[in-house]
């Protein structure tokens, strides 16, 4: 069973996103947010997660093109829900995602689906 590598994921966020030294991955939320700058305590969470399972869902397309063989589903598209009207004059839905891996006896061991 495969999965997606962080490479194919960063294709899908923006530049610089992730970054790579010798033993570690570092992800930056202020280049992935757009953020002149992100601190623990800022209210990041729901775009941090949208954003980074939506590059997961488009990286899934084309990891599943290249591949037919050995495609996932791990990662479906987000679903959206009914536009409702909102306080400052625009409109609001709810976009929900959902993520499926196979999760063994050792959950260090999850892959996806």
């Amino acid at each position: 069973m495969t999965d997606l590598n962080l490479t194919k994921l960063a294709a899908k966020l923006p530049a610089n996103t992730f970054t790579q030294t010798a033993d570690d991955v570092t992800v930056s939320l202020k280049t992935l947010t757009g953020e002149a700058a992100v601190q623990l305590d800022d209210e990041v969470v729901a775009e941090t997660f949208t954003k980074l399972l939506t590059g997961a869902s488009e990286a899934q397309v084309d990891h599943n093109a290249a591949n037919p063989e050995d495609t996932i589903a791990s990662y479906p598209a987000p679903n959206f829900g009914n536009p409702v009207a909102s306080d400052g004059g625009g409109f609001t839905a709810r976009r929900n995602h959902t993520v499926s891996v196979a999760i063994p006896l050792n959950v260090d061991e999850a892959t996806a689906v």
